[in-house]
């Protein structure tokens, strides 16, 4: 039992401690023992875990883990390879939670970078395994691998969302957006409305201004913590990205900016190309078809959107929303599936990460012949 004035308090000291917490209620009339009834006129209660060890070994993808769980596993790939696996902590949450970050690199400094996100929905989980999959592989044979995936420092964002995907895991299965509070209410924000790339331009659907909306946009943009650390490291690191991935669920679609109009974007055709050349991969491994086009065509009109900054603001030339499984289970994918659906997307970002070298190598081809023609 905790008096109302001090929940802010107690629950600062729980996320230090890494305590998994819950507030379960504010009502003293659900105290029936009078022993423990206080003078304050409102209490909340706190259902507390003890902190969870940290794991001894890798994942196995047959089941969806809690946040401490791919926490401890991208600490653990550090400490299997040093050489080449980072983690660091790039911000905090809303509630105080680390967002953490795994970078893959053999330090050469003429590599360009790849950025992989998931979990920006908390509900979608798999999203979260599809990312952490990928680094993975990576981390476990990264010698072995071929230049297209050496030649770059890969960046990985398993969890933008810890609060969110926290709370899906403890209490509400499909809850969505982040745990921001609006004065006493935990409304939260929708982080896919709060990037600064026509922000608030839409209503409703597109982009809301109302807090208790699924897509509520927040009060302006990079309001929140968790978009806020996504800019920061990717504007102001001086690495220089060329890839940016960021994963939800569930309509098994490839798309590209826009998602704010349905004009064409200035490299629609390289994109739609690239798009192409991984849904083709992802096909051969398991037989999935995943649509390709541009955002707005395939899914609907949305302002404030990751990939829309990344493309618009970043300057990241190849910028994709990848929507994985699946249309028949919407955001409860059983747990048979996890592994064929990373397997897909792996071998598609392999596809991709071999266009990206091809698309540059032509560039610099056609760079090259017109300087001779002068």
């Amino acid at each position: 039992m905790v008096e109302a004035q001090r929940i802010m308090q107690v629950e600062k000291l729980l996320r230090e401690r890494e305590i998994l917490y819950e507030v379960t209620g504010n009502d003293t009339a659900s105290v029936t023992s009078s022993q423990h009834r206080s003078r304050s006129p409102s209490l909340a209660f706190a259902v507390i875990q003890k902190p969870r060890s940290p794991i001894k070994k890798g994942m196995d993808w047959k089941d969806f883990y809690p946040l401490h769980v791919i926490y401890n596993f991208m600490d653990f790939l550090e400490i299997q390879f040093p050489s080449t696996c980072t983690v660091t902590c790039i911000g905090k949450s809303v509630e105080g939670r680390d967002i953490k970050m795994l970078k893959i690199s053999n330090s050469d400094a003429s590599n360009t970078a790849v950025w992989l996100d998931g979990a920006t929905h908390a509900r979608e989980w798999i999203s979260t395994a599809v990312v952490t999959y990928i680094a993975d592989h990576i981390a476990r044979n990264f010698h072995e691998l071929p230049k297209s995936i050496t030649n770059k420092d890969w960046y990985f964002v398993p969890i933008v969302n810890p609060d969110g995907y926290n709370h899906t895991h403890l209490l509400d299965r499909m809850w969505r957006k982040n745990r921001a509070r609006i004065g006493n209410t935990i409304a939260g924000v929708d982080l896919n409305r709060n990037f600064s790339h026509y922000w608030g331009r839409g209503a409703g659907e597109y982009s809301s201004g109302d807090p208790h909306h699924l897509n509520y946009r927040g009060t302006e943009p990079f309001s929140e913590p968790e978009t806020a650390a996504i800019k920061d490291l990717i504007l102001y690191s001086g690495t220089p990205f060329k890839v940016f991935l960021t994963f939800h669920s569930y309509s098994e679609v490839i798309s590209f900016p826009w998602c704010y109009t349905a004009d064409p974007c200035l490299d629609y055709v390289t994109l739609l190309e690239g798009g192409t050349i991984m849904a083709k991969a992802i096909y051969e491994t398991t037989g999935r078809m995943y649509k390709v086009g541009n955002f707005k065509d395939l899914m609907y009109y949305a302002c404030g959107t990751s990939i829309d900054w990344s493309y618009g603001v970043a300057r990241i030339p190849f910028t994709y929303l990848v929507e994985l499984r699946s249309k028949e289970h919407k955001f409860l994918l059983p747990k048979e599936e996890i592994i064929d659906c990373c397997r897909e997307v792996l071998n598609g970002i392999k596809a991709l990460a071999q266009f990206v070298d091809t698309r540059k190598c032509l560039n610099h081809a056609i760079i090259a012949k017109r300087k001779s023609m002068i």
